[in-house]
């Protein structure tokens, strides 16, 4: 039985079967990895925009306050690594 579940297995997995398998599963592969980049993309274009939008929504009632100098703390407290 088992010499015969081999043998069927030699048969049905050619070089020609075999390369159209991984080529479908490079495919695959390709697609997921281009999907996910777009989302990381896109993910990191909109945390760009809601730190942008609220340096400006805070931006003239901290520059009223402090002036320049507060702005530029503001500035650097949203756009620096290591904040939300």
């Amino acid at each position: 039985m088992a010499a015969a579940v081999r043998e069927g297995i030699k048969g049905a997995m050619t070089e020609e079967t075999a390369a159209a398998f991984w080529a479908a599963g490079l495919t695959v592969l390709q697609k997921q990895a281009t999907q996910h980049a777009g989302r990381f993309v896109l993910g990191g274009l909109w945390g760009l925009a809601r730190k942008a939008s609220l340096f400006l929504a805070l931006g003239g009632i901290v520059y009223a306050i402090g002036g320049w100098a507060a702005l530029a703390t503001l500035f650097k407290t949203l756009f620096t690594s290591g904040s939300p």
